[in-house]
């Protein structure tokens, strides 16, 4: 996960965590966040996916 927040924080993605209690990545999308900035995000997650994993999330 901490290369996965490296990475992230590379391309500008800032203040993702951790989940405490489940493990694995949260992110918060309220209401307010633009649908471009979600694009951008999940583009970023399924080439992290194909590159670091060998695989494709689903969301």
């Amino acid at each position: 996960m901490r290369f996965f927040l490296q990475e992230a924080k590379r391309q500008g993605f800032i203040n993702l965590k951790g989940h405490r209690s489940v493990g694995g990545m949260r992110a918060s999308l309220y209401n307010a966040f633009p649908i471009l900035g979600v694009e951008e995000f999940v583009h970023f997650m399924e080439g992290f996916a194909v590159k670091y994993k060998g695989g494709k999330i689903y969301v």
